[in-house]
C-alpha cells in the first residue's frame, strides 16, 4: 500500500542525510554513529532505485478522480525522492459497447471524461489502459486474457451468454447510523482499509447523517492526501453542528519540533540548540507529530462523536504502531495503577467508545486486505465495530448491461463471505455513476441539502 511504500523509500535517504548531519545524534533507529555501518549500503539503495535503467516504477490507478488524485500524488512524492522513472498504468476501464443501460452510459462517459483531465503529475507518464471485465482478474486464465485479446473475447463470449441472477442487498448507512447513535451522543468512529475503496465517502456520509440529527460532529482525516474538503465541498449546505478540518503531517511535524525547540531550547546554549534541531529531523518525528494530533482527536471523542477518515493501510498502521509504542513506553515508567491510566491506545481498545468502520469494495482484493488489517487490529485488542462494502452494483435492481450484470452477480460470494466470516456488522453503499457521489448518497438517504 501506497503509506508503507512511500515511507520504506523515503527511510534510506533520510537516514543517510540524518547520519551525515548529525553524526552524534540519536534517532528511533538508534545512534547515529552506528548508521554510518551501513551508510554505503543505504547510498546503494537510494542510486538504485533512481537509477532508470535499473528501476522502473509502476503507478496503478482506477480511471476515478480520487483514485487519481491520490495516484499523482504518489507520484509526486516519488519523484522528490528522484525516482522519477514511473509508467501509469490505469486498471478496470468501462467501455460502453451501445447497452442503452443509463448507468453504463453515464460509466462510460466519466471513463472518457477523467482520462481526458489527467491530473498534471500523471499527464507526461507512459501510459497503458486495461479493461473492466465481467470477471475477477484471478487465476493464470484470467490474467493471461488481460493481454491476450483472443482469449479476452473468447472468455466475454462465455459470460456474455451466462445467465445472472445479481441482486443481494445490504443494510444502509442510515441504519448504521442508527446503531452508533444507540450507543450514546459521543464516541470515536474510525474508517480503514485500502487505498481507494471508499473510506473518504463513508467517514465524510457518517459524519454528515449524524450532524442532520443534531449530534455534535467533528470530521477529520490523517490521510496526507486530505479528500475530505473536496468530498464535503459537493455539499451546499453543512449542517451547524459538524465542524471539519484534516491532521496534515507536515503542519503537525512542525509545529512538534516548535514545541520542543520552546520547551527544551530554553536552558540550551546556541550549539545545544543546534544539536536539538538536528534530532528533530529524526525519521520518526512525523510519526510522533501525527500521533500527538491523533491523540487530541481521541480525547475530544470524550465529549463529542469525532469521525475519523484514516489513510490507506500503510500509514495507518505505522499510526497505530506509534499508539501501541507510546502505551508501552507509558505503562513501564508511570508509578500510577494501571485502572488509574488511559492512553490513547487503550480507548482504541474500548469498544464501547471506538467504532472501527473496515471499508471495501466487493472485490477479493480489498476484501482480503481489509481482512488482514482486520487480524492486525486483533492482535493488537482492537475490534471492528462493522464492515461497510462500498460500489454494489448488486444494490442496483435495473442494470441491463451485461458486463455490469456479471459484475454485480459475482459480488454475491464475496459480500456473504464478509457477512458470515468477518464481520461483526455490514451495511453497503449502491454503486453510484455519480461525479458528486457524496451529494448523490446523501440524497439516496433523503437527507436535504
Amino acid at each position: 500500500p501506497t503509506g508503507h511504500t512511500l515511507r520504506l523509500l523515503e527511510l534510506p535517504a533520510a537516514w543517510s542525510s540524518y547520519a551525515k548531519t548529525n553524526p552524534a545524534g540519536a534517532s528511533c533507529l538508534g545512534p547515529a554513529s552506528a548508521l554510518n555501518n551501513s551508510q554505503q549500503r543505504y547510498q546503494t539503495v537510494v542510486d538504485r532505485l533512481r537509477d532508470a535503467a535499473m528501476t522502473t516504477f509502476c503507478i496503478v490507478s482506477r480511471a476515478d478522480a480520487y483514485a487519481l488524485a491520490e495516484a499523482a500524488r504518489t507520484t509526486q512524492e516519488l519523484k522528490e525522492l528522484g525516482m522519477a522513472h514511473q509508467v501509469l498504468l490505469i486498471n478496470g476501464v468501462f467501455e460502453n459497447a451501445g447497452s442503452d443501460d443509463p448507468i453504463a452510459a453515464k460509466l462510460g462517459q466519466m471513463a472518457v471524461d477523467r482520462l481526458a483531465a489527467l491530473p498534471t503529475a500523471l499527464a507526461d507518464l507512459p501510459r497503458q489502459t486495461f479493461p473492466l471485465l465481467p470477471y475477477n482478474i484471478l487465476g493464470l486464465e484470467h490474467i493471461r486474457s488481460l493481454l491476450d485479446s483472443k482469449l479476452r473475447s473468447q472468455l466475454l463470449a462465455d459470460y456474455h451468454d451466462a445467465p445472472t441472477q445479481h441482486l443481494h442487498a445490504l443494510p444502509s448507512l442510515a441504519a448504521l447510523v442508527e446503531d452508533l447513535i444507540a450507543g450514546g451522543d459521543r464516541g470515536l468512529i474510525m474508517t480503514m482499509g485500502k487505498g481507494g475503496v471508499g473510506k473518504t465517502l463513508t467517514a465524510a456520509a457518517i459524519a454528515t447523517l449524524l450532524a442532520q440529527k443534531g449530534f455534535k460532529v467533528h470530521l477529520t482525516t490523517t490521510d496526507p492526501a486530505a479528500h475530505i474538503e473536496s468530498f464535503m465541498g459537493q455539499l451546499s449546505v453543512l449542517p451547524p453542528s459538524l465542524t471539519i478540518d484534516h491532521i496534515d503531517p507536515k503542519v503537525e511535524t512542525q509545529a512538534y519540533m516548535d514545541k520542543i525547540i520552546a520547551q527544551k531550547g530554553k536552558s540550551l546554549d546556541a550549539e545545544g540548540k543546534r544539536l536539538l534541531a538536528e534530532d528533530l529531523k529524526s525519521p520518526c518525528t512525523e510519526e510522533v507529530a501525527v500521533f500527538g494530533a491523533f491523540s487530541k482527536a481521541i480525547s475530544l471523542a470524550k465529549r463529542q462523536f469525532v469521525v475519523i477518515d484514516t489513510a490507506p493501510t500503510g500509514h495507518t498502521l505505522l499510526l497505530l504502531d506509534t499508539t501501541g509504542a507510546y502505551h508501552a513506553e507509558i505503562m513501564k515508567h508511570t508509578a500510577l495503577a494501571p485502572d488509574r491510566i488511559k492512553t490513547p491506545y487503550m480507548y482504541l481498545q474500548d469498544h464501547d467508545f471506538a467504532k472501527i468502520i473496515l471499508v471495501s469494495l466487493p472485490e477479493t482484493t480489498p476484501m482480503r486486505e481489509a481482512a488482514s488489517l482486520q487480524d492486525d487490529l486483533a492482535r493488537s485488542g482492537i475490534l471492528p465495530y462493522a464492515w461497510v462494502v462500498n460500489q454494489c452494483l448488486s444494490a442496483l435492481p435495473y442494470l441491463k448491461d451485461p458486463l455490469l450484470r456479471h459484475r454485480a452477480a459475482a459480488e454475491a460470494a464475496i459480500i456473504i463471505n464478509i457477512e458470515t466470516q468477518l464481520a461483526e456488522r455490514t451495511y453497503g453503499i449502491p454503486f453510484l455513476a455519480e461525479e458528486h457521489v457524496l451529494e448523490a448518497l446523501l440524497h439516496a438517504h433523503a437527507i436535504p441539502q
